[in-house]
């Protein structure tokens, strides 16, 4: 090992080197080392994790010259180290960027569908493409096209080239370096200028998986999976499926039919639901209008509950002001909150529901409004007695008006 640096090597497990410099950042003490194996967070693809002089390891990036740092999770004791990398997350590291080459890739030979940018995190990957849309039929054309790509185990190398040299190569994109480029090959189906790790052959990928598409700036967003990755997905999609099925005591292949039945079921529930609460609404709205006062030829309904929802309270005011000479004036308490809601039947043109919560909630510390007819509005929480004696006095001055 006589590189500088070799964390392109993608054998190289464990290493020793030495320090060359130490920093104190703000997340923590960092060293450059005079040779790594740690490949720093560029690209798209994450850092590598592990250990030196079993040191945690908690970040590698490359700074303004080109030099790669580790953030540790302590300081280091000594000159020589030796380095340890994580070789599971090295490994899923490599399926995942592998993957997204021959994705890229595929996207277009299949499509004509350029890469413009891909992210690759530590739970699902990405890549957008120049497409205004792109169906499930045509990216499971793309899915089927690389996983044979995958099943040919075909060879993964790499080579460095000078600017001149790049025409050889037919790369499916332009290098955002100049110099000796970095180019990874997949056998006989792509070249791309990359400085990530790559497995050495696609077999090694085992499977791409695509789990969702949608519109992303114009464009569209692929999110994918590779290998361990994708494996450990359908694993959770299966035992889901099969939770869900023992809970409706169906196969999973009947699971749509069933989950369908379901929605039916719970649609009838619902207008049953809504038609017994129209019907309680008019019941009560009856017997709140019966038990009313009648004040010169008009029904005046002053009323709170504590912790009704207000849906019940609009449901009510709408079968109050259909009565004849009513006028409702209703509030409810919810959390920290009063909700008020005034009503009006149209042979009382005279009186402004509006106006009547626009001052009920002035003096209780709210706003509210709407027509002359039905207005609503809130205020922070009040007492009983504070939030009836809004609501009577913004009707008598109201009615006081009209008259």
């Amino acid at each position: 090992m006589t590189e500088r640096l070799y964390y392109t090597d993608v054998t190289c497990k464990d290493f020793t080197a030495h320090v060359e410099a130490q920093q104190q950042t703000p997340q923590g003490p960092a060293v450059r080392l005079d040779r790594t194996a740690f490949y720093p967070t560029s690209g798209g693809q994450s850092h590598d994790t592990g250990t030196l002089n079993g040191v945690p390891v908690r970040d590698v990036w490359t700074d303004a010259e080109g030099q790669i740092w580790h953030l540790l999770e302590r300081p280091l004791d000594g000159v020589t180290v030796h380095g340890s990398i994580d070789w599971d997350v090295r490994f899923d590291h490599m399926q995942q960027h592998t993957g997204q080459h021959l994705l890229s890739a595929a996207c277009v030979r299949l499509l004509g569908a350029n890469t413009l940018s891909v992210h690759m995190g530590a739970a699902l990957n990405t890549v957008d493409l120049d497409l205004p849309q792109l169906s499930w039929q045509d990216a499971f054309r793309v899915e089927d096209e690389v996983n044979r790509i995958l099943h040919e185990n075909r060879r993964v190398s790499v080579q460095l080239a000078g600017t001149e040299a790049l025409a050889d190569f037919k790369l499916r994109r332009e290098p955002a370096v100049s110099g000796v480029i970095r180019i990874v090959q997949i056998e006989g189906y792509d070249a791309t200028p990359c400085g990530g790790t790559h497995t050495p052959f696609t077999g090694q990928i085992g499977l791409l998986k695509l789990t969702a598409i949608e519109r992303y700036k114009g464009g569209v967003r692929v999110t994918f999976l590779c290998g361990t990755r994708a494996l450990r997905d359908y694993r959770r999609a299966l035992q889901l499926l099969q939770q869900l099925g023992g809970q409706l005591t169906v196969g999973t292949d009947d699971l749509p039919e069933a989950v369908a039945r379901l929605q039916e079921e719970a649609r009838d529930l619902h207008r049953a639901q809504q038609q017994a609460l129209q019907t309680l609404a008019e019941m009560e709205a009856q017997q709140l209008w019966l038990t009313a006062p009648l004040r010169q030829g008009r029904r005046r309904i002053v009323a709170h509950w504590e912790g009704r929802p207000f849906g019940e309270l609009q449901a009510l005011a709408r079968r109050l002001r259909d009565l004849p000479g009513t006028v409702a004036f209703l509030a409810t308490t919810e959390g920290e909150n009063v909700r008020l809601i005034c009503a009006r039947g149209e042979d009382i043109p005279q009186l402004d529901a509006g106006a009547c919560v626009r001052a009920a909630t002035a003096a209780l510390g709210g706003r509210g409004g709407g027509t002359p007819a039905m207005a609503q509005g809130g205020a922070p929480r009040s007492d009983l007695e504070t939030i009836l004696a809004a609501l009577n006095k913004a009707l008598d001055e109201t009615e006081f008006q009209a008259e």
